[in-house]
Order: C-alpha cells, then structure tokens, then sequence
C-alpha cells in the first residue's frame, strides 16, 4: 500500500508538471492566486479570533476555559468508563458464555439451546430447539462447573402463558400450584441432576392441564390428544419443542466477582473524578493565564508605590478588567508623579525665592547698618548738625520703607502659592473689555511717569523716550465671528494681563499691542512692545521671582514671576520671546476647561 501511495503521489506531481503529455517546468503558486490568498485570509482570521481570546473579559475567559475542560472531561470520562466496561465484560465473559433458555432432551438426557416462540397474538409461547446460535447442549451427566438451572417460569424474563382475558396466568398457576415441583426449586434454582424428574412431572402437569382445556393454542403444537408418554419430547418437525423451559447459566468465580465489582465501581466514579480534575485543571490554568500575569503586575506597581517609586510604568498587554485596573493604576502613577514632580518645582521655587529675597534684602540691610553706624560716630563725637541728622533719618526711613515693600511682595506671593483657580463661564466680549481697559489705562500711566521722568523730577527707570504710549487690541478672525464662550478665572486671566502689559509699557518705545485668541483648547493673550526687546538673560530667568535687568524702588523683579504662577494654576504657561521686526513679546495661555477647571 504505501508503494502504491508513492506512485500515486509521483504521477500527482507528474500530473502537475505536464500539460498534455508534454512536460512544462515547475511554476510556484501565485500569490494572488485562489491558494495563495487563501492562507493569508485564513492566518489573519485566526490573528484577530487569537487577539479577541486575548482581550476577552475574565468572565467570559473563564467560561471558555471551562467549557473546554467539561467537554475534555466529558469525553476522558466516557472512554475510561467504557474502558473498565469493558474490562469488566471481559472478567466475567468466560461465566456467561453459557448463558440463556434451554429445554430438556429425554433423548440425549441433555439441556438442548431453545427460544421462545410466540403461538398467538395474545402472548403464548412455546419453547423451541435452535442450534443457530452457537451454543453447545449442556449434558446433564457432565454439566458445566457452577451451573445453575431456574424454571423459565420463575425466571423474571421467562415466556408468560396469558388467556387472553384479564392476563391470569393460567398454566404458570396450574405449575406453581404443584407442591411436587416446589419440591425441586431450592434457593440456587433446580439441581442439575434433578432436571430429568423435574421435566418429567412438569411435562405430566401440562398434559393434565391441556386435558382440562381442550381449546389451548398448544394443540396445533404439541399432541395433548393421544395420550402419550409424557417423559418424551415432542418434536416440531425437526425441531424439539415443549411447553416446559430452562433458563441455565454458570456463576463467575469469586474473583472474577471481585474484579467485576472493582471496575463497575471504577467506572461508576470515573465521571466525577474527571470532572473534578479537569475543573481543578481549568481553574489552575485561568489562574495561571489571566489572573496571575496581572496580579504580579498589579502587586509590582503597588510594591513600587509604596517605596515612593514612581519612575516606571504600569504596562498590560490585555485590554480585560485586570487590563482597565492596570490602566487605572497607570493613571494613578502618572498622577502621584505629577504631583510629586509639581511639589518638587513649588520645593526648589521656594528655595530660589527665599535666596533671592535673602540677596535682595541684604542691600537694604547694609545700608541700615552704615547709616546706624555713621549717625553713632556722629552723636558720639558731638558733631551731628541738625541737617546731617535730618538727612540720616530721611534715608533710614526711606531704606525702611523699602524693606516694608519687599515684606509685602514677599507676603503676596505666599498667598499667590495658596490661590484656588474658580472658573467659570465668561462671555469673549468681557474678557477682551476687561485686558482693553487694563491695557489701555496702564499705558497711559506709563506715558504719564515718562512726562514726569523728562520733567527731571524723578529719576529715569524706563527705556522708553516718548512721552505717550499707544495700546491696541485685536482679536483673531475666528474668535470675531464665534464669539466663544470662555470656561476662565476672570480675575486670575486680568492679574496676569496687568502684569504683562505693565511690563512691556515700561519698555516700550511708544507702542503695546494685544491680541486674544483661542487655539487647542486655550485663551492665548499675547503681548507685544516696540521696544529693545529681551536680552539673553532675561528669555532664560525672565520668569525668576526678583530678576529684573532694571531694579528700582517700584520695581522687584515679580511682575513676570506673577504671570507665570497664575499662568500654571490656570492650566497653561507663558512664554518670553523677541519679535523679528524688533521689540518683546510675552504669549500666556490658559486652559479652557469648560464648565469649570480643576483646582490644583
């Protein structure tokens, strides 16, 4: 067979390589051809059925795993069973080989095979000889060891004789009624030896019947008319025949019993011992599979946590309810980092402002000491004049004041750092109003300082030279049409526009200008000045609490620190950069969370 496999497999292929009778050279398949793209449909297929296995919910993981291990279990445990069955079968075969009805051969003095034939449509029988179905004649001299012989009639799946009206049991009456044959019935059956006596009275018991009812379906059968000799068979033919059956079989020995008890057993318990391992096995495997990849993960990023470990990410590849926790531990994580990295900045702004207000304030405090100093060497020496005096009270009160400033700078931005942001719905026509008033008041101040400067009766402290600055506010097309509403801390959006507009008023030649817009998600108010612009030092610490590039007694430095605080409460930043036609221009941004912004 398989050499004739390999021919037919080599003509197949011989088949393939000719056309015609002709042979052509081997041509790969096309990709795509009908097999070519069948598997890669059929592989993408199985990728998404394996992709959606993998995001299943544990629920229905679970169930799978289950109904799979049932169904193994299921057929594990109907093989074993049929198995010991079989077994079984097998141990007590050799007793039940002689096994089934017979009746009783006066001729050979023998148990000959028989079946029961029906006679009538009422349910009579009679017992007929057969030798179709193997079974050989049990010789009553030499019986088979440990046989047992019952009367079919006391036989629970014996033929029954019916009358036919109301199902009284006529001759199995007329037979149980003989105290002769109850005689030879013991507990195991009839005796083997007692067969032939007990054939022959029974036989003598149906003639005796079949005399008291002439019209029995038997007649056709049997001669129940002449008078014959009951001890003889009759015959059907060929065929023996009686009225009178045997049900005889041989008993397994005691271990085959043992055995056959064993393996009925084992096959009884073969279902729930299945059944239990192979949940135990599905509930291990689902544990092994889909919980404890993510409880290890889960237990990791917890374990980190705690130790205030936030550099790492929580990372599952499945998207089930173990998958959606991870996620959420992710975004625990990223919030806590958040948080730990926003404590960290306010920590190191803290400490940046502390040691610029200890710097600043030491130029006040030396002064204060001169001046003590010189006013105790004058006082001492007798030779203060009421103007030296005068003089050195007007600066101490002077350097005073300015310590007092710096105390109230410092106290506002203690409170600037505890400020809540409370947004709510502003129409764009207030807010743009509100920076329009801001802007345009503030440069008409700066005009004003700048008229009192050229005047000479102050010092100079700005850059610009013209007496007037101009102020302008625009607004970008989009926002002209829709008008949006604005989810802001108005107040919070105002502070910052006074500080950025003060600022570039200050420097600026003679013209601000303003423009409001709203672009991913924030209002951007960008301010520009005309004037020299920001100097290296001043785009990288511009922001620093207490930088300014021209301190004065009005001016510490806060006006760009501010701006940029409220700018990271509200969400956004600001940012400091040069025009390319000249001048500064400083963009803050805040968030449109709308209806309302987190507090942070």
């Amino acid at each position: 067979m398989a050499r004739m496999r390999k021919r037919r497999a080599r003509g197949g292929r011989q088949g393939a390589e000719t056309a015609g009778g002709a042979p052509v050279a081997n041509m790969p398949t096309h990709p795509g051809g009908p097999s070519g793209a069948a598997y890669p449909a059929r592989s993408g297929r199985i990728a998404r059925l394996r992709e959606r296995w993998r995001n299943a919910s544990l629920k229905t993981s679970f169930m799978g795993y289950m109904l799979v291990f049932l169904v193994a279990a299921l057929v594990l445990s109907s093989v074993t069973a049929s198995v010991f069955a079989a077994l079984q079968n097998e141990v007590t075969a050799d007793a039940y080989e002689t096994s089934g009805l017979y009746l009783y051969d006066t001729g050979t003095n023998a148990l000959v095979p028989a079946r029961s034939l029906a006679i009538d449509q009422e349910g009579n029988e009679l017992f007929v000889q057969r030798a179709d179905d193997g079974r050989e004649p049990l010789p009553i001299d030499n019986p088979p060891a440990s046989l047992l012989v019952e009367s079919a009639q006391s036989y629970p799946y014996a033929y029954r004789v019916e009358t036919g009206e109301g199902g009284e049991l006529v001759l199995e009456g007329y037979l149980a009624d003989s105290s002769e044959l109850s005689s030879f019935e013991g507990e195991e059956g009839i005796a083997v030896r007692d067969v032939p006596a007990y054939d022959a009275r029974a036989r003598k018991l149906f003639d005796e019947w079949a005399a008291k009812n002439p019209d029995n379906p038997y007649r056709a059968f049997l001669d129940t008319e002449t008078g014959s000799d009951a001890s003889e068979s009759s015959q059907f033919g060929d065929l023996l025949v009686s009225p009178i059956g045997y049900y005889a079989h041989t008993v397994p020995s005691e271990d085959a019993r043992a055995l056959s008890t064993l393996f009925g057993l084992l096959t009884f318990l073969m279902f729930p011992l299945w059944f239990g391992a192979c949940i135990f096995a599905a509930a291990r495997r689902f544990y092994r599979m889909r919980l404890a990849p993510g409880f290890s993960t889960l237990d990791a990023a917890a374990a980190k946590i705690a130790d205030q470990d936030l550099d790492f990410s929580v990372a599952y590849g499945r998207s089930d309810e173990l998958g959606r926790l991870a996620a959420s531990f992710e975004a625990m994580r990223t919030s806590l980092a958040a948080s730990q990295r926003a404590l960290w900045r306010t920590a190191e702004e803290r400490k940046r402002l502390n040691a610029a207000f200890a710097h600043d304030l030491r130029t006040p405090l030396t002064i204060l000491k001169g001046k003590v100093e010189l006013l105790e060497a004058h006082l001492q020496a007798g030779d203060a004049s009421p103007e030296q005096l005068a003089s050195s009270a007007a600066s101490l009160a002077a350097q005073v004041e300015r310590l007092e400033r710096y105390v109230a700078a410092m106290s506002g931005l203690q409170k600037l750092e505890d400020r809540a942001v409370r947004p709510d719905a502003q129409p764009f026509d207030a807010v743009a109003d509100a920076v329009e008033d801001i802007g345009r008041s503030l440069c008409a101040q700066a005009g004003g300082t700048r008229a009192t400067v050229e005047a000479g009766k102050a010092p100079a402290g700005n850059r610009g030279t013209g007496p007037h600055v101009a102020f302008a506010l625009s607004i970008s097309a989009r926002c002209n049409v829709e008008r949006p509403v604005l989810g802001v801390d108005r107040s919070l959006v105002e502070e910052v526009a006074e500080n950025l507009v003060g600022n570039a008023a200050r420097f600026a030649d003679g013209r601000v200008d303003a423009r409001l817009d709203v672009r991913d998600g924030f209002l951007v108010l960008a301010v520009e000045d005309d004037g020299p612009g920001f100097s290296p030092a001043a785009l990288e610490r511009g922001c620093a609490p207490f930088f300014s590039e021209t301190p004065s007694k009005d001016h510490f430095g806060l006006g760009l620190n501010i701006a940029a605080l409220l700018c990271d409460k509200h969400g956004g930043d600001l940012a400091l950069e040069n025009r390319a036609e000249g001048g500064a221009r400083a963009t803050a941004r805040f968030a449109l969370i709308f209806p309302a912004v987190d507090s942070q």
